[in-house]
C-alpha cells in the first residue's frame, strides 16, 4: 500500500513531468481513480504530488529515523524539490492545502491537520501522517 500525497490551490499549478528514466519528485493531474479525493479539498485545482518512488512513499523521509535506507538521500531530494516548488507556487497563491493518506483512503476523513511552510518539509524529522490534511503558507521573511 502506498502513501498518497494531493496538493490543492484556488488557482492552476505548474506540472512536473514525471522522468521513468530519473524519477524524482513530480505533479500531475489527477487520474480517474482519484477523483473522489477531491472533497478533501476547499480549493478546485487539485493535483498528485509523488516523491522519485511514484508513489509519496518517498516523502516519508523522516518516519523511521533509525532506519537508515539506501535510498534516504533520495527521499531528502524528493521532499526538497517538493519544498522548492510548494515556494515557488506560493510567490502567486496565498495558500496551497495537501492531504497525504493510504491509497484506498481518499475520502476517509482527516484524522490530522496543521499548518506547514515549505521550509517545513526540510526538517530531518518530516513526514506526513496518515489522514493529514494541511494548509501550506509561505515561510516568513
Amino acid at each position: 500500500m502506498c502513501m498518497m500525497v494531493y496538493i490543492a490551490s484556488a488557482q492552476p499549478l505548474d506540472l512536473v513531468a514525471w522522468d521513468e528514466a530519473q524519477p524524482a519528485f513530480y505533479v500531475s493531474e489527477l487520474h480517474e481513480s482519484e477523483l473522489r479525493v477531491r472533497e478533501q479539498f476547499t480549493f478546485p485545482h487539485v493535483y498528485h504530488a509523488g516523491s522519485h518512488e511514484g508513489c509519496g512513499c518517498g516523502f516519508q523521509y523522516g518516519q523511521y529515523p533509525e532506519f537508515d535506507d539506501e535510498e534516504r538521500h533520495l527521499k531528502r531530494a524528493s521532499l526538497d524539490s517538493f519544498s522548492a516548488y510548494l515556494s515557488r507556487q506560493l510567490a502567486q497563491e496565498g495558500a496551497i492545502e495537501l492531504y497525504a493518506c493510504w491509497d484506498g483512503d481518499q475520502t476517509a476523513a482527516p484524522e490530522h491537520q496543521q499548518v506547514l511552510t515549505p521550509s517545513s518539509l526540510k526538517a530531518e524529522e518530516f513526514y506526513f501522517l496518515q489522514r493529514e490534511r494541511s494548509r501550506v503558507e509561505r515561510d516568513a521573511a
